[in-house]
């Protein structure tokens, strides 16, 4: 079994019907778009094994959904999102939410609106900005802020709190390193390590 089948079987357990195929058609466009844009902009590390694309990057992305986490209908932050991952996945099965991605590098943001525009993304927004730096139009303004790649450091613990709105939350997709979470007090660990991916714990915080 390849890789993309591996992917596919995930998300036949959790959608069906027109719903999946319509998924499954919208992933296949964003993994040529994202294996001719990273020709030209490194989007994710060229040593990659681009079959690898279906489970280390999406795959992964959409674990969240294993830590019993429903983002439908959310006003989303993907802060450091550099090749739209999560963003761009979670903009896919979830249509009905808001997914604003945010990263420093304007190159990177400027492939991920031309990705989004070829899969007919009408969810999707960019953000350039460092955290620290955030427009103070998006404070109190998201239901949670994901984040998959970044190292989570002091200084940006309040950018990300004042962003969210007063019930909102914090999702850090972490492997073995934990050591950045321990900055954050109320904290709920999921384990959703799959044997395609390795060791693989969303961090929940309120």
């Amino acid at each position: 079994m390849n890789n993309r089948e591996i992917f596919l079987n995930f998300l036949k357990t959790k959608f069906e019907g027109e719903k999946l195929l319509e998924i499954i058609a919208k992933f296949d466009i964003f993994f040529v778009q994202l294996c001719e844009i990273n020709s030209q902009i490194n989007l994710f590390s060229r040593q990659t094994n681009l079959d690898d694309l279906w489970t280390i990057h999406f795959l992964d992305s959409l674990l969240i959904l294993d830590a019993g986490v429903d983002l439908n209908g959310k006003k989303i932050c993907d802060f450091g999102t550099g090749g739209g991952l999560p963003g761009i996945p979670l903009a896919i099965i979830y249509p009905e939410s808001q997914i604003f991605m945010l990263d420093s590098v304007r190159k990177k943001l400027s492939a991920i609106d031309k990705m989004c525009e070829k899969i007919e993304l009408k969810n999707c927004n960019t953000i350039h900005s460092r955290i620290e730096d955030v427009p103070q139009k998006y404070y109190s303004f998201f239901d949670c802020v994901t984040c998959r790649s970044v190292k989570i450091l002091p200084e940006f613990v309040k950018p990300m709190q004042k962003m969210l709105k007063k019930d909102g939350k914090i999702y850090l997709y972490k492997s073995v390193v934990l050591d950045d979470t321990e900055l954050f007090e109320s904290k709920k660990l999921t384990d959703v390590s799959r044997e395609e991916i390795g060791k693989r714990i969303i961090v929940e915080i309120s």
